[in-house]
């Protein structure tokens, strides 16, 4: 995230004991078998689509970074590089990143945090940038964070959510009750879901259309 959803993109990978070695330069930019990469190659994970996809999709060709995808396939080579491109939801990207299935990867701190992995952050890529904030139905006008303790949260980011209401809760003597959807956060208070919701917010266009107002700012991210 896909998560207006990606803070400043930003790219990870994990460190490796073992020595690396040269890399030999292909002469052929097919796959011997489909979706497979040949040994040697840097296995570099970004986005399948939407506008994180986009935005790292131009940045690769301005670092002339250029490839062929075929048509269904996840996986492409680079053009003259030892590069295989990997397009996986940029929702897992940390996860492949962190268990080693990749060596490098573009997504946002959002998605590195809520997976709870340890990777190597290398450099912010500059775009994307968004807050995660609590969201109230604007007629509850709510000042106060503090006072949607022990409520009903609704998010696709359960895990911070929890670590953010954590100490209130303890505070106040009560359980917040936090509930994960996968996307259309913004719509649960309307149907009656959730008392508040915690979702990026990168404009606002989305907060504002659904009658929601932002509550409390939880952190400032980049994708």
């Amino acid at each position: 995230s896909t998560r207006a959803r990606r803070h400043f993109a930003i790219a990870y990978r994990i460190e490796s004991k073992e020595s690396t070695g040269e890399y030999l330069l292909q002469t052929s930019n097919t796959m011997s078998t489909p979706g497979a990469s040949p040994p040697g190659n840097c296995k570099f994970a970004i986005p399948k689509k939407g506008r994180l996809f986009e935005k790292v999709n131009a940045m690769l060709k301005g670092a002339g970074i250029n490839y062929r995808r075929e048509a269904r396939l996840d996986v492409a080579l680079a053009v003259d590089l030892p590069i295989t491109l990997i397009f996986l939801p940029a929702s897992d990207i940390a996860k492949y990143v962190g268990e080693g299935n990749v060596d490098i990867g573009i997504t946002g701190v959002d998605i590195v945090r809520e997976s709870g992995v340890e990777v190597e952050r290398i450099m912010d890529l500059g775009f994307g940038k968004c807050k995660l904030c609590v969201q109230a139905p604007v007629a509850k006008n709510i000042t106060d964070v503090s006072t949607l303790a022990g409520g009903r949260i609704v998010t696709s980011f359960p895990d911070m959510t929890k670590e953010f209401f954590g100490p209130i809760d303890k505070e106040k003597g009560v359980e917040t009750k936090v509930k994960f959807v996968s996307g259309s956060v913004e719509a649960a208070c309307g149907l009656g879901l959730a008392d508040a919701v915690v979702d990026l917010v990168e404009t606002g266009t989305t907060m504002r259309v659904s009658s929601c107002l932002c509550g409390g700012e939880m952190d400032e991210m980049n994708r």
